[in-house]
């Protein structure tokens, strides 16, 4: 029964995001769609979170600076990460984009959703193709506006605890943008969706966000260093 309520909840959250990207694909038409989910992003995630199950505690919130622009860099635990982080936005009075797989961008509503938001998409195909994607999103990173959240372990957690090693690419986005890595640790989203199957679950959520780390006179592998072992020590993994 605990997996058909949990499935009863994931189908809740889809409709609900959906209603948000089927008003957002309709306002672009007018090109009013960005401006309509910078309002209501960050209270529509943090309302989707309560109603399917999810309490959370937020640390750190002082370290996020509204008027400054980062690479926001964490481990990685759920599908439901981007929602913990975009729910923080609405509390930090910022804005959020990440990177994803370009064939989300095929889905209808949520592809036009997603490109409003000003979404990276991720070609793996070629090495050609993902150097595109990351002068993108130094790009968009440039512009200003949005703060970008990548997870350097490029993939969520096997067992939902054990942080697997970093990947280079946020922190080169970050040196090239001249961007500051906002390092941050999330611990429960795990419970709240697990990594097989689809169901959301009751679950105690916790986010901390720490000082930012400087990428000045410091090189890319420096700077993952430094984020690496920050998040090791903060999970009890160093």
């Amino acid at each position: 029964m605990k997996k058909f309520f949990g499935f009863l909840r994931f189908l809740k959250a889809v409709v609900y995001v959906m209603y948000y990207a089927t008003n957002a694909t309709i306002l672009n038409i007018f090109g009013k769609g960005e401006s309509y989910l910078r309002k209501r992003t960050g209270p529509a995630a943090k309302r989707l979170m309560k109603i399917t199950g999810a309490k959370f505690t937020i640390e750190g919130l002082e370290n996020i600076k509204p008027d400054k622009t980062y690479v926001f860099t964490g481990n990685h635990r759920s599908y439901t990460d981007i929602l913990v982080l975009f729910m923080i936005g609405g509390e930090a009075n910022c804005q959020f984009t990440f990177m994803a797989k370009k064939e989300l961008f095929r889905i209808p509503f949520l592809g036009p959703s997603m490109k409003a938001m000003r979404v990276i998409g991720v070609d793996r195909g070629s090495t050609s193709k993902a150097m595109k994607s990351l002068s993108q999103a130094i790009n968009t990173v440039k512009e200003g506006g949005r703060n970008l959240i990548i997870f350097p372990e490029g993939t969520r957690s096997n067992d939902g605890h054990t942080l697997s090693p970093f990947k280079k690419g946020a922190f080169t986005i970050a040196k090239r943008a001249e961007l500051d890595i906002l390092p941050f640790v999330l611990e429960g989203t795990e419970t709240y969706m697990p990594k097989k199957g689809f169901g959301m679950y009751d679950a105690e959520i916790k986010i901390r966000f720490f000082p930012a780390i400087s990428t000045k006179d410091k090189t890319d592998a420096e700077v993952m260093k430094e984020t690496e072992d920050l998040i090791k020590e903060a999970l009890c993994q160093k």
